[in-house]
Protein backbone atom coordinates (compact mmCIF):
# COMPACT_ATOMS: atom_id res chain seq x y z
CA UNK A 1 0.00 0.00 0.00
CA UNK A 2 1.40 3.42 -1.12
CA UNK A 3 1.89 6.17 1.62
CA UNK A 4 0.47 9.37 1.33
CA UNK A 5 3.90 10.75 1.03
CA UNK A 6 5.23 8.54 -1.40
CA UNK A 7 6.14 8.61 -4.79
CA UNK A 8 4.25 5.46 -5.39
CA UNK A 9 1.15 7.33 -4.12
CA UNK A 10 1.29 10.23 -6.74
CA UNK A 11 2.47 7.34 -9.79
CA UNK A 12 -0.12 4.86 -9.00
CA UNK A 13 -2.99 7.64 -10.13
CA UNK A 14 -1.05 8.85 -13.15
CA UNK A 15 -0.84 5.08 -14.53
CA UNK A 16 -4.81 4.72 -13.99
CA UNK A 17 -5.11 7.24 -15.80
CA UNK A 18 -3.06 5.99 -19.00
CA UNK A 19 -2.78 3.45 -20.93
CA UNK A 20 0.92 3.63 -21.08
CA UNK A 21 2.08 0.28 -19.31
CA UNK A 22 -0.41 -1.39 -22.12
CA UNK A 23 0.71 0.52 -25.29
CA UNK A 24 4.28 -0.20 -24.19
CA UNK A 25 3.59 -3.97 -23.59
CA UNK A 26 1.82 -4.13 -27.12
CA UNK A 27 4.89 -2.10 -28.56
CA UNK A 28 7.08 -4.48 -27.85
CA UNK A 29 5.76 -7.51 -28.67
CA UNK A 30 5.45 -6.17 -31.95
CA UNK A 31 9.07 -5.15 -31.89
CA UNK A 32 10.62 -8.19 -30.97
CA UNK A 33 7.96 -10.20 -33.06
CA UNK A 34 8.12 -8.50 -36.45
CA UNK A 35 10.98 -6.79 -36.09
CA UNK A 36 13.06 -8.73 -34.33
CA UNK A 37 15.04 -6.63 -31.57
CA UNK A 38 17.15 -9.28 -29.92
CA UNK A 39 20.27 -8.52 -27.21
CA UNK A 40 20.68 -11.83 -26.47
CA UNK A 41 24.05 -11.26 -26.17
CA UNK A 42 24.13 -9.24 -22.73
CA UNK A 43 24.52 -10.78 -20.04
CA UNK A 44 24.66 -7.55 -17.51
CA UNK A 45 22.35 -5.01 -17.37
CA UNK A 46 22.11 -1.47 -15.22
CA UNK A 47 18.90 0.37 -14.94
CA UNK A 48 18.28 3.69 -13.47
CA UNK A 49 15.33 5.37 -12.08
CA UNK A 50 13.36 2.29 -13.06
CA UNK A 51 10.51 2.83 -10.25
CA UNK A 52 8.71 -0.56 -9.63
CA UNK A 53 10.05 -1.69 -13.18
CA UNK A 54 6.92 -2.01 -15.20
CA UNK A 55 8.64 -1.29 -18.46
CA UNK A 56 12.20 -2.41 -17.61
CA UNK A 57 11.61 -6.44 -16.59
CA UNK A 58 9.07 -6.23 -19.61
CA UNK A 59 11.89 -5.27 -22.03
CA UNK A 60 14.72 -7.80 -20.51
CA UNK A 61 11.82 -10.60 -20.79
CA UNK A 62 11.08 -9.91 -24.87
CA UNK A 63 14.54 -8.71 -25.60
CA UNK A 64 16.90 -9.76 -23.73
CA UNK A 65 16.43 -12.78 -22.28
CA UNK A 66 19.95 -14.27 -21.32
CA UNK A 67 20.88 -11.26 -18.92
CA UNK A 68 22.23 -13.01 -16.02
CA UNK A 69 23.14 -9.77 -13.56
CA UNK A 70 21.37 -6.73 -12.97
CA UNK A 71 21.86 -3.54 -11.32
CA UNK A 72 19.15 -1.18 -10.35
CA UNK A 73 19.58 2.25 -8.61
CA UNK A 74 16.13 3.92 -7.11
CA UNK A 75 16.18 6.05 -4.54
CA UNK A 76 12.79 6.10 -3.68
CA UNK A 77 12.27 3.23 -0.86
CA UNK A 78 8.39 2.23 -1.81
CA UNK A 79 9.52 2.01 -5.34
CA UNK A 80 12.39 -0.25 -4.95
CA UNK A 81 10.77 -2.15 -2.54
CA UNK A 82 7.84 -3.33 -5.56
CA UNK A 83 11.13 -3.83 -7.58
CA UNK A 84 12.53 -6.58 -5.81
CA UNK A 85 9.32 -8.24 -5.32
CA UNK A 86 8.44 -8.09 -8.96
CA UNK A 87 11.98 -9.31 -9.86
CA UNK A 88 12.16 -12.28 -7.54
CA UNK A 89 8.22 -13.03 -9.37
CA UNK A 90 9.36 -12.75 -12.88
CA UNK A 91 13.14 -12.68 -13.48
CA UNK A 92 13.86 -15.30 -10.31
CA UNK A 93 17.18 -16.25 -12.18
CA UNK A 94 18.32 -12.72 -12.60
CA UNK A 95 20.97 -11.99 -9.77
CA UNK A 96 19.55 -8.50 -8.65
CA UNK A 97 21.12 -5.80 -7.08
CA UNK A 98 19.22 -2.79 -5.96
CA UNK A 99 20.35 0.26 -4.89
CA UNK A 100 18.27 2.76 -2.99
CA UNK A 101 20.31 6.02 -3.71
CA UNK A 102 19.68 8.52 -6.57
CA UNK A 103 21.07 8.32 -10.15
CA UNK A 104 22.46 11.65 -10.22
CA UNK A 105 25.16 10.97 -7.40
CA UNK A 106 25.54 7.24 -7.77
CA UNK A 107 29.16 6.92 -8.78
CA UNK A 108 28.46 4.00 -10.87
CA UNK A 109 28.67 -0.11 -11.36
CA UNK A 110 32.30 -1.38 -10.25
CA UNK A 111 32.44 -3.12 -13.85
CA UNK A 112 31.28 -2.20 -17.22
CA UNK A 113 27.99 -3.52 -18.21
CA UNK A 114 26.29 -4.58 -21.58
CA UNK A 115 23.06 -2.68 -21.34
CA UNK A 116 21.62 0.39 -19.78
CA UNK A 117 18.09 0.99 -19.77
CA UNK A 118 17.16 4.70 -19.27
CA UNK A 119 13.21 4.72 -19.74
CA UNK A 120 11.29 8.26 -19.14
CA UNK A 121 14.60 9.47 -16.64
CA UNK A 122 16.64 11.95 -19.09
CA UNK A 123 13.95 14.60 -17.97
CA UNK A 124 15.46 14.89 -14.60
CA UNK A 125 18.82 15.89 -16.07
CA UNK A 126 19.82 19.30 -17.38
CA UNK A 127 21.03 19.99 -20.76
CA UNK A 128 25.01 20.00 -19.83
CA UNK A 129 24.69 16.95 -16.86
CA UNK A 130 22.64 15.15 -19.34
CA UNK A 131 25.65 15.54 -21.78
CA UNK A 132 28.42 14.66 -19.11
CA UNK A 133 25.84 11.80 -17.90
CA UNK A 134 25.88 10.21 -21.16
CA UNK A 135 29.44 10.56 -21.94
CA UNK A 136 30.49 9.04 -19.17
CA UNK A 137 27.76 6.66 -19.75
CA UNK A 138 30.05 5.65 -23.16
CA UNK A 139 33.06 6.03 -22.52
CA UNK A 140 33.61 4.48 -19.23
CA UNK A 141 30.28 2.36 -18.61
CA UNK A 142 29.66 0.26 -20.96
CA UNK A 143 31.70 -2.39 -22.58
CA UNK A 144 32.85 -1.75 -26.25
CA UNK A 145 29.28 -2.58 -28.67
CA UNK A 146 27.60 -2.38 -25.17
CA UNK A 147 23.73 -0.43 -25.54
CA UNK A 148 21.94 1.73 -23.74
CA UNK A 149 17.92 1.97 -24.60
CA UNK A 150 16.03 4.91 -24.35
CA UNK A 151 12.41 5.50 -23.49
CA UNK A 152 10.96 9.03 -23.97
CA UNK A 153 8.07 11.39 -25.10
CA UNK A 154 8.16 11.98 -28.30
CA UNK A 155 8.77 14.90 -30.05
CA UNK A 156 9.40 14.65 -33.92
CA UNK A 157 5.80 13.17 -34.53
CA UNK A 158 3.77 14.48 -31.94
CA UNK A 159 4.51 18.32 -30.76
CA UNK A 160 1.29 18.05 -28.97
CA UNK A 161 2.25 15.18 -26.74
CA UNK A 162 -0.04 15.69 -23.41
CA UNK A 163 2.79 14.90 -20.99
CA UNK A 164 4.67 17.90 -22.66
CA UNK A 165 1.63 20.35 -23.18
CA UNK A 166 1.01 19.83 -19.24
CA UNK A 167 4.83 20.76 -18.29
CA UNK A 168 5.52 23.30 -20.76
CA UNK A 169 1.91 25.23 -19.13
CA UNK A 170 3.82 25.03 -15.71
CA UNK A 171 6.86 26.18 -16.58
CA UNK A 172 8.59 23.24 -16.53
CA UNK A 173 8.73 21.71 -20.31
CA UNK A 174 10.38 17.77 -20.64
CA UNK A 175 13.67 17.88 -22.57
CA UNK A 176 12.42 17.06 -26.38
CA UNK A 177 13.45 13.43 -28.13
CA UNK A 178 14.99 15.38 -30.45
CA UNK A 179 17.30 17.15 -28.09
CA UNK A 180 18.24 13.29 -26.10
CA UNK A 181 18.86 11.40 -29.56
CA UNK A 182 21.21 14.80 -30.61
CA UNK A 183 23.45 14.07 -27.27
CA UNK A 184 23.74 10.44 -27.89
CA UNK A 185 25.00 10.66 -31.05
CA UNK A 186 27.11 13.61 -30.36
CA UNK A 187 29.05 11.30 -27.70
CA UNK A 188 29.57 8.72 -29.47
CA UNK A 189 26.64 6.45 -29.62
CA UNK A 190 24.78 4.94 -33.33
CA UNK A 191 21.48 4.52 -33.49
CA UNK A 192 20.57 1.19 -34.02
CA UNK A 193 16.12 0.94 -33.94
CA UNK A 194 13.64 4.01 -32.72
CA UNK A 195 9.85 3.12 -32.99
CA UNK A 196 7.13 5.36 -31.85
CA UNK A 197 3.61 4.03 -30.28
CA UNK A 198 1.11 6.21 -28.85
CA UNK A 199 -0.54 6.27 -25.83
CA UNK A 200 -3.36 8.35 -24.54
CA UNK A 201 -4.17 9.98 -21.14
CA UNK A 202 -7.39 10.95 -18.91
CA UNK A 203 -7.79 14.22 -17.71
CA UNK A 204 -10.93 14.42 -16.62
CA UNK A 205 -11.58 15.23 -12.73
CA UNK A 206 -8.24 14.95 -11.68
CA UNK A 207 -7.54 14.25 -7.97
CA UNK A 208 -4.91 15.48 -5.43
CA UNK A 209 -3.08 12.35 -6.04
CA UNK A 210 -2.61 13.16 -9.79
CA UNK A 211 -2.28 16.46 -9.38
CA UNK A 212 0.59 15.83 -7.13
CA UNK A 213 2.51 13.68 -9.88
CA UNK A 214 2.63 17.08 -12.30
CA UNK A 215 3.94 19.15 -8.95
CA UNK A 216 6.75 16.56 -7.79
CA UNK A 217 8.21 16.27 -11.28
CA UNK A 218 8.23 20.54 -11.59
CA UNK A 219 9.49 20.44 -8.12
CA UNK A 220 12.30 18.13 -9.17
CA UNK A 221 13.82 20.18 -12.20
CA UNK A 222 13.86 23.74 -9.59
CA UNK A 223 9.99 24.75 -10.54
CA UNK A 224 7.61 25.54 -7.69
CA UNK A 225 4.06 25.15 -8.73
CA UNK A 226 0.92 24.94 -6.19
CA UNK A 227 -1.92 22.43 -6.77
CA UNK A 228 -4.28 25.08 -7.86
CA UNK A 229 -1.18 25.81 -10.70
CA UNK A 230 -1.89 22.17 -12.03
CA UNK A 231 -5.10 22.00 -11.75
CA UNK A 232 -5.87 25.18 -13.22
CA UNK A 233 -3.15 23.85 -16.13
CA UNK A 234 -5.60 21.06 -16.53
CA UNK A 235 -8.65 23.60 -17.00
CA UNK A 236 -6.90 25.77 -19.61
CA UNK A 237 -5.25 22.77 -21.76
CA UNK A 238 -8.60 20.15 -20.91
CA UNK A 239 -11.92 22.04 -20.02
CA UNK A 240 -14.08 19.23 -20.86
CA UNK A 241 -11.64 16.48 -19.45
CA UNK A 242 -10.86 15.11 -22.81
CA UNK A 243 -8.52 12.47 -23.31
CA UNK A 244 -5.17 13.24 -25.16
CA UNK A 245 -3.10 11.04 -27.24
CA UNK A 246 0.43 11.12 -27.89
CA UNK A 247 3.62 9.36 -28.95
CA UNK A 248 6.68 7.54 -26.72
CA UNK A 249 9.98 6.96 -28.71
CA UNK A 250 12.11 3.47 -27.58
CA UNK A 251 15.06 3.93 -29.45
CA UNK A 252 18.50 1.35 -29.32
CA UNK A 253 21.87 3.06 -29.73
CA UNK A 254 25.14 1.39 -29.53
CA UNK A 255 28.32 2.53 -28.27
CA UNK A 256 31.26 2.64 -30.77
CA UNK A 257 33.63 -0.23 -30.14
CA UNK A 258 36.72 1.02 -29.07
CA UNK A 259 35.45 4.12 -28.82
CA UNK A 260 35.44 4.36 -24.84
CA UNK A 261 38.58 4.10 -22.85
CA UNK A 262 38.18 -0.06 -22.17
CA UNK A 263 37.73 0.77 -18.16
CA UNK A 264 35.59 1.22 -15.70
CA UNK A 265 35.40 5.64 -14.73
CA UNK A 266 37.49 6.03 -11.98
CA UNK A 267 35.16 5.85 -8.48
CA UNK A 268 35.29 8.80 -5.86
CA UNK A 269 35.36 6.86 -2.64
Amino acid sequence: MATADSYCAMYDPFLNRTNQTEAFHSALSGIANEVGLNLGCVKVCLTLGPGEGLYEIEFLQKCAENVGNLIAVERDRESAERLRARLRESLPNVVATVIETDFHTWKGPEDQVDVVLLFHVLYYFSTSERKEFLRKLHDYWLSDGGFVVVQSVSGTESPGHPNQKMFRRLGSPIVAWEDIEADLLDVGFIKNHAYEFQVETDFSDPDESYLRFFQQYCLYVGQRVTLDDVRNAIKELYPHGKTDRGFDTLAVFTAVANGGQGQVHPRDN
